[in-house]
């Protein structure tokens, strides 16, 4: 048997599931990986547009695709979403910092200069050559960061994939306030039996070949995972 979370997070993605269908996202999957962004997706579905008539020509349309992350624990939401913030904030800082390091290094160490290109504005500086520990301190943490910002950060890999037209966020009640959501998602709440729309998801554009590409692997997930039930499984 399943722990209590996790039979709270399964109820959560059968939740979103149905309430996909109930909107009209006809092809719908539970657990959809998606290796490029190293994440996998709670649930995902898409609403397939029929083929229309234009100037004697049939012409097919990708619809409209739909992500959700389900979360069941504030901590687990908080993670996600403050703690990207608070490190992008950081790096911000950090930058910021840089700048004023690297434009005195320019001044007082001219011979940091490469001197590889005709126009000095763009030439290189080995400014960690010079061994200055507070600036090869910042930078560590800058090159640190940066690349747990690449790493992580689930809500803001989704955002800029852009092949979902709609991202919802599923919670238990309490998990995460209208307030705190990431920027363009929509909020589901679990109520009785049912999710409560909270806050309407933004419509984000992409492009129809990142939309036929991403409804195709709905498609080929949600065959997947009808065979799996079939033989047994969950």
């Amino acid at each position: 048997m399943g722990s209590p979370q996790s039979a709270k997070i399964l109820l959560l993605k059968r939740l979103a599931f149905r309430w996909a269908l109930g909107q009209g996202f006809r092809v719908a999957a539970i657990d959809l990986p998606l290796p490029q962004l190293k994440i996998r997706l709670d649930v995902a579905a898409c609403k397939p547009e029929p083929p229309r008539r234009v100037r004697g020509k049939t012409v097919f349309k990708p619809g409209a695709t739909v992500v959700f992350e389900c979360k069941t624990s504030r901590a687990e939401f908080l993670k996600e979403t403050r703690c990207e913030d608070s490190i992008q904030i950081r790096i911000e800082e950090l930058q910021a910092q840089r700048l004023v390091y690297e434009e005195s290094l320019r001044r007082n160490f001219p011979t940091l200069r490469e001197g590889e290109t005709l126009f000095p504005e763009y030439d290189v500086f080995k400014y960690r050559d010079l061994g200055l520990e507070p600036y090869n301190l910042l930078m560590d943490e800058l090159d640190e960061l940066t690349r747990r910002v690449r790493a992580n950060g689930k809500f803001a890999k989704l955002m800029r994939w852009r092949a979902a037209s709609l991202h919802y966020l599923v919670v238990e009640p309490g998990v995460a306030g209208v307030g705190e959501l990431p920027p363009g998602w929509g909020l589901l709440e679990r109520g009785e039996a049912s999710l409560e729309l909270l806050v309407r998801a933004e419509w984000k554009e992409s492009t129809d070949l990142n939309r036929w590409n991403f409804m195709n692997r709905i498609a080929l997930a949600a065959t997947s995972g009808l065979d799996r039930r079939l033989d047994g499984g969950w």
